[in-house]
């Protein structure tokens, strides 16, 4: 996932007719943000550290963390007392219900973070909430930017927003099959990697696992999905479970100014397995041909010139 609206909503591309060539204005290489992987990791820290948790205190230093209520009281009357029934996620989104049927929402964004520590632990000074438990510490919510939020919806309430809705794919909790992905790729005829980071087409998945989904299936960025054969369509298939399901067994990948640390501040390991995201130049895995990085208009991919195709 990136902060750029454009590879968000999965429009706003450039394509280049060639390889390596730059197209348009000069911009800053997109930022990773917590993908499906990061956020599964947190999801099944939270779910062995807060469930059955009860909430003594709610402190939040950033009123905008917790902007769609009308102020921070509310937002603290709505945890205080309620312990955390279950550890949900719904896409890149963290979604905790509680005992009354109230669910706080969590979307870190491109740099925020969740931490747990003892209530006795310094503070540092970025922390946007810190919600303390009756036994069991703090959990802190830190670095929360404009696309990061807080909101506890109400019983019976929209939980998680806008894109609560979204019927994107998530790997990880929906059985789906290739050929139920096939029809999806027919239905919306696009290219394949801004198609892969849409959020309405497959939940949480950004730019780095849709490089190495696109590396791990052999198939080029600027494939438009109407156009795959069967056998490809199967190769896409098996990527999408295998590498999604590979970065949440190593914990995510931590790469990036703001990269991501799990619930206690270790970082993802899946970064020493990277066939292709951010490593320009270096030989393909496969082929040994040098990796190459597209610049598209509001964000890179990188790709082997010879075995995608």
């Amino acid at each position: 996932m990136t902060r750029a609206t454009a590879l968000r909503d999965g429009t706003g591309y450039t394509f280049p007719p060639a390889p390596g060539r730059l197209l348009g204005p000069w911009r800053l290489p997109e930022e990773p943000l917590p993908e499906l992987p990061e956020v599964e990791t947190l999801r099944r820290d939270l779910d062995s550290e807060v469930v059955g948790r009860k909430v003594k205190g709610v402190d939040v230093k950033a009123a905008s963390a917790v902007r769609r209520h009308p102020s921070r009281a509310d937002f603290t009357d709505r945890l205080l007392g309620r312990k955390v029934a279950e550890v949900g996620r719904r896409g890149s989104t963290l979604l905790l219900r509680l005992d009354d049927g109230a669910v706080l929402t969590i979307r870190l964004g491109a740099s925020g973070r969740l931490l747990k520590e003892r209530s006795a632990a310094l503070v540092e000074q970025r922390t946007d909430a810190v919600i303390t438990f009756a036994t069991g510490g703090d959990l802190r919510v830190l670095g929360l930017g404009d696309d990061g939020e807080l909101f506890v919806a109400a019983p019976g309430e929209e939980e998680a927003g806008p894109r609560a809705r979204s019927a994107a794919i998530d790997p990880l909790t929906d059985a789906f099959t290739w050929q139920a992905l096939n029809a999806r790729l027919l239905a919306r005829g696009a290219r394949l990697r801004p198609l892969l980071t849409d959020e309405s087409f497959l939940a949480g998945i950004g730019p780095i696992y849709a490089d190495e989904i696109l590396w791990a299936s052999a198939l080029r960025w600027d494939r438009r999905s109407d156009r795959l054969t069967a056998q490809e369509v199967r190769r896409l298939y098996r990527a999408i479970q295998e590498v999604v399901q590979e970065a949440v067994r190593l914990r995510g990948t931590s790469v990036g100014d703001d990269l991501h640390v799990d619930l206690y501040g270790n970082k993802g390991e899946y970064q020493s397995q990277l066939n292709a995201y951010q490593r320009e130049g270096q030989p393909c895995q496969r082929c040994r041909t040098p990796l190459v990085r597209e610049q598209l208009e509001q964000a890179s991919t990188f790709h082997c010139p010879k075995c995608q195709s």
